[in-house]
């Protein structure tokens, strides 16, 4: 019985993120919920259970493709809703750099595209540049989030983003067969 709960840890910490991404979604249409303070520290849970649930699943010897591929699915639905919440609660910020955002959107969706065309499979890398990206993309949301200035940790994490996704493209692009969890163009 122990041993069941505990294969289910990671699924339930992965579905976590995915109950934060609703609740993100009712945070941006009733302003009574917009406290930046609750935000973050859904933020930093979410992130936190999205490293733990990796951790765990290999330490169990349960990580599969199958749940990587969903702790990537949950990833983008929980970090566009965060999107959808700053757009309301920081919109000043978020329009003010649209472009970078628009890039950093437009690029994603594309390398999603090319690999599910490509593998006919969603993609589930989790590269070390792309762990990278997410806390310096953690660090800018708290930032922003928390009404300090956060152009520098901002425009950091758009241009390691930036290269985050350009490796995935090489990835995709070299990758012979499906696969997930390919840590680095150099370890393919």
């Amino acid at each position: 019985m122990k041993t069941k709960i505990l294969n289910q840890m990671p699924y339930l910490l992965v579905y976590s993120r995915l109950l934060i991404a609703v609740y993100f979604i009712f945070v941006a249409i009733f302003k009574q919920l917009q406290d930046p303070i609750t935000v973050s520290l859904l933020v930093i849970f979410a992130v936190l259970s999205d490293v733990f649930d990796g951790i765990i699943a290999r330490k169990l010897k349960i990580d599969s493709t199958h749940l990587r591929q969903l702790d990537s699915r949950v990833d983008t639905i929980f970090w566009l809703t965060l999107l959808y919440v700053l757009l309301v609660m920081e919109n000043s910020f978020v329009r003010s750099h649209a472009t970078a955002l628009f890039i950093l959107l437009a690029s994603e969706i594309f390398l999603q595209l090319y690999g599910y065309l490509k593998f006919n499979s969603a993609l589930a890398l989790h590269t070390y540049a792309a762990k990278a990206w997410a806390v310096l993309l953690t660090l800018s949301v708290l930032q922003i989030l928390l009404g300090e200035n956060a152009e520098i940790i901002f425009y950091s994490m758009f241009v390691w983003g930036l290269i985050a996704q350009f490796e995935v493209a090489l990835i995709i692009f070299k990758m012979k067969t499906f696969r997930v969890d390919v840590n680095s163009i150099f370890k393919l």
